[in-house]
């Protein structure tokens, strides 16, 4: 019998100890665990992402550090990064919260593009889209205040959230008649904030609530690897 199981230790206890100083890296405070989850995330790239491991590479792409993102993604396409995963409620919804949980400049551009990739795929086909997750109006208002209103709408960034807002408001068809009144509403907020970025007189905050629109600045927010990782 192993020592630790002599003073009492059980496998449980064990796994419950790694977990909970794996869980103090990932916090990713100090510059140490900046640099354990940075190896982490290099190891995580080496195996890929598939349908039975997704949830930790979820949580490590809506870290507010470009260092561990750009480790787990390495050379891929941030938008084809979960191709070989099904887009599913518990995916689609963690990307709604890292929209919600990040202001506008406040996420890293790769972060971001992964999880438009997961929408673009998912709401392809509006109504499919809307069965797997049925988004709403404050969804895509935290969608809408990524758009960058400095930029073109031919900027990989907008064309990716306007894409997904026209899929959106394709959820209501001039030809099929829809009595559903919350598609309904997320159709018209996702076809007016499409519409106020496109028109050059308009903007934003005349379809989004101003207090979203605030940026915040990753930069300040993240902490840096040492220099010898």
């Amino acid at each position: 019998m192993k020592r630790w199981e002599e003073q009492g230790w059980q496998q449980e206890d064990l796994d419950k100890l790694e977990l909970s100083f794996l869980k103090k890296i990932f916090e990713c405070t100090d510059t140490e665990g900046v640099d354990g989850t940075i190896a982490y995330a290099r190891y995580l790239n080496k195996i890929g992402v598939n349908p039975d491991n997704y949830p930790i590479f979820l949580k490590l792409i809506k870290m507010k550090n470009h260092w561990v993102v750009d480790a787990l993604i390495g050379k891929k396409n941030s938008e084809k990064f979960f191709q070989n995963v099904q887009p599913n409620y518990y995916i689609i919804r963690e990307c709604f919260n890292a929209f919600t949980q990040s202001r506008p400049r406040g996420i890293f551009h790769k972060s971001l593009l992964l999880f438009l990739g997961l929408l673009k795929v998912t709401y392809e086909v509006p109504l499919e889209g809307y069965r797997v997750y049925p988004v709403t109006p404050t969804d895509v208002n935290n969608i809408g205040k990524h758009l960058d209103e400095t930029e073109k709408q031919t900027y990989p960034l907008n064309q990716s959230i306007l894409f997904i807002l026209d899929r959106i408001a394709a959820l209501v068809d001039p030809g099929r008649p829809e009595e559903n009144e919350d598609i309904i509403a997320v159709a018209t907020q996702a076809n007016n904030i499409r519409g106020k970025f496109l028109d050059m007189t308009k903007s934003l905050k005349e379809a989004i609530p101003e207090n979203l629109l605030k940026a915040g600045n990753l930069k300040e927010e993240e902490i840096p690897p040492s220099n010898t990782l």
